[in-house]
């Protein structure tokens, strides 16, 4: 399964829900676009349900949150959000 990985995790806001946003229009079919990012993202949530995308977020213990999106038709690649 392929995967895009971005580490946002040291980029001020918006700056890591503007580049997640950038990415998903050339996401592969069939690939998921995992990022790693500061913070939970909240406002970026409802835009990607809004896009059709499905998504799925864990808190990381060392702060930050990692965030799998996929679309939504292809919701079953969340089955692995450890982003491998």
């Amino acid at each position: 399964m392929s995967v895009l990985h971005l580490d946002l995790r040291d980029r001020p806001p918006p700056e890591p829900m503007e580049r997640i946003l950038q990415a998903l229009p050339i996401l592969p079919d069939g690939w998921r676009l995992v990022a790693l990012t500061p913070m939970r993202p909240l406002p970026l949530l409802p835009m990607l349900e809004a896009d059709g995308y499905a998504w799925r977020v864990l808190d990381l213990e060392q702060g930050g949150a990692m965030v799998t999106i996929c679309r939504g038709q292809e919701a079953h690649l969340l089955d692995r959000a450890d982003g491998r």
